[in-house]
């Protein structure tokens, strides 16, 4: 018996002190290089219209992650970079490197999308005039392309409604939403992640591009439509670009109408206006390990 209990003894001390290590990332969602495609698919504009970016720059800072079973153990990656999610190497940035890491469950992960400042240094592969872009303006993340449709038309909400042909419509959105995303987990399994005893665990905080096309503002499983329309309708003065300007014009209740399934409760700020509605869903972009989630989030 005293032989058995040595024996697990042992076994426990040789679990606590197995090591691994930790790569961390930052990858971009699929919809970002890729866009988005019209159609009726899980993931598709169903309203007939394509997307396209042309830049997608974010601000990544802060990532932590700890356990809650031992308080003293933290990894950390400090500062703050501006990331240019279009020209990613495959398989992501990293963002850092961790050796001799318990091999354990890490299940207190987060990390931010801060508002850019004068400390935020530029990420390997970031232009220099797209990190002043960020620092200047203090955005958090910025973004330009365009929606498209053959047939595509801008339309007002009078009576009646008028149209005018819009088969492209460009935007260049840049916004200080600045975010903490934390209780993060992967799409299936426990809250964090775990290393392995003498391997690596790849940790991928992933920022996703199409919230602002949503129907609802997800805090779980993307159960939603995608829709673009509101884009192009809120073009005021239909010279083919929606700036944000024209959507701080833009009711949220004409924009987001609850009858094509729009549901805008949950947001972490409120929604008066279109403008409102791409700031709620910027500070919804950050993700993990590609469609998990990391449902808290706190304005910073």
């Amino acid at each position: 018996m005293r032989s058995t209990i040595a024996t697990l003894l042992i076994l426990l001390a040789a679990c606590e002190t197995s090591i691994g290590s930790v790569q961390v990332f930052i990858e971009a969602e699929d919809t970002i290089p890729e866009g988005l495609q019209a159609g009726s698919g899980e993931e598709q504009v169903v309203d007939g219209w394509s997307v396209r970016y042309d830049k997608f720059l974010v601000v990544v800072g802060d990532f932590t992650a700890e356990r809650s079973d031992n308080g003293n153990d933290i990894l950390t990656v400090p500062g703050a970079r501006v990331v240019d999610l279009l020209h990613l190497q495959a398989g992501g940035l990293v963002l850092a490197e961790f050796s001799e890491v318990a091999a354990v469950r890490w299940d207190e992960v987060a990390y931010s999308l801060p508002d850019a400042d004068a400390d935020t240094k530029a990420a390997e592969g970031t232009a220099a005039a797209d990190h002043d872009l960020m620092v200047k303006a203090g955005y958090s993340v910025y973004f330009e392309g365009e929606i498209s449709k053959p047939d595509g038309e801008s339309c007002d909400h009078g009576e009646p409604v008028t149209c005018t042909p819009a088969p492209t419509i460009r935007f260049r959105w840049g916004l200080a939403a600045g975010t903490r995303f934390s209780d993060c987990a992967p799409p299936s399994g426990g809250l964090g992640f775990a290393v392995p005893s003498g391997g690596t665990a790849q940790v991928k905080p992933t920022v996703h591009g199409d919230h602002w096309f949503f129907t609802t503002l997800t805090q779980g499983a993307e159960i939603t439509q995608r829709r673009a329309q509101w884009i192009a309708d809120a073009d005021l003065d239909r010279d083919g670009e929606t700036t944000l300007a024209e959507l701080k014009q833009v009711p949220a209740a004409v924009a987001f109408p609850a009858e094509l399934g729009y549901n805008l409760s949950g947001a972490i700020i409120p929604i008066v206006t279109a403008h409102d509605y791409v700031e709620a869903q910027a500070r919804t972009l950050g993700d993990f390990q590609g469609e998990g989630e990391c449902p808290t989030r706190d304005p910073l």
